[in-house]
């Protein structure tokens, strides 16, 4: 039984150590982006266009900073979207 507790710490001292030191930690950037929602033309020109648009506008955005290596982490009722990535 002695054998195995003292080969169960052996283990553990090996082992232990490298998993919560912070040499390994990922040092992250952060970035808000809204869309650039598209406005209809004429008398209401500062109107939006509709929600096939608007969803068309947030996809470009969330495309563009995908492929830059951006992750989404929250948005706020689709005007306003959070990324971070790995420092570079």
């Amino acid at each position: 039984m002695k054998k195995y507790v003292a080969l169960i710490l052996a283990a553990s001292a090996l082992l232990l150590p490298g998993c919560c030191t912070t040499s390994h930690a990922i040092r992250w950037e952060y970035k808000v982006a809204s869309p650039h929602l598209p406005h209809g033309g004429g008398p209401d020109a500062n109107r939006v266009e509709g929600p096939e648009a608007v969803r068309e506008a947030q996809q470009a955005l969330l495309n563009d900073l995908a492929k830059e290596g951006w992750i989404l982490v929250s948005q706020t009722d689709g005007r306003y979207f959070y990324f971070k990535r790995p420092v570079r």
